[in-house]
């Protein structure tokens, strides 16, 4: 009588053990890189939306003869943004009125609030550093997380910060990102 060679088919705990390890690799790594994935793409739809108020921007000079809103000439202007899409008492010339009509409605951050607007004069020589009412923005801006977009009148980007301009019809538009640093525009 002969006798008939049995061969076990299937994996060795060793094989199975092995692709497990392999495949739980695979999760961490994807579960560490996701959230820096996502929070990248947060900080590229921001810095597509502050392109766009930079461009709306342009499109209110080329309606008002190259002026911008007009600021305040005291200190920090904060625009409430949460009712000038329903407020009718706003002026056309203001920086609410701006935001009413030149931005989408809604102008909303991607984590899903809508953007808050603060714009300061730079009150410096060309090309001196921002003093008073743009200084203290610029420190809001760099320690705070509140969805606002900053405009520095009379102000030129300079890497992650602003100098002084002469010419009243610029400005520096700024935000600051969930990844880090400030991204700055130039009007």
């Amino acid at each position: 009588m002969k006798k008939s060679a049995t061969s076990n088919k299937g994996f060795t705990i060793i094989e199975v053990v092995l692709v497990l390890g392999i495949a739980g690799l695979i999760f961490l790594m994807i579960f560490i890189a996701l959230p820096t994935l996502q929070r990248n793409s947060r900080d590229a739809r921001r810095r597509d939306d502050v392109i766009a108020f930079t461009e709306a921007l342009k499109k209110y000079q080329i309606n008002n003869r190259g002026s911008l809103p007009t600021t305040a000439d005291s200190g920090l202007e904060t625009v409430n943004t949460s009712n000038v899409y329903t407020n009718t008492s706003i002026k056309a010339n203001t920086w609410s009125g701006f935001y009413r009509d030149y931005l989408p409605n809604p102008f909303k951050d991607p984590s899903g609030d809508t953007y808050g607007l603060s714009v300061a004069k730079c009150n410096a020589s060309a090309s001196g550093s921002c003093t008073g009412s743009a200084s203290s923005a610029l420190s809001n801006l760099a320690s705070g997380t509140n969805h606002s977009i900053y405009v520095i009148v009379q102000a030129s980007c300079q890497g992650e910060s602003v100098v002084g301009s002469s010419n009243p019809r610029r400005a520096s538009v700024l935000y600051k990102l969930e990844g880090g640093g400030i991204y700055c525009g130039d009007l």
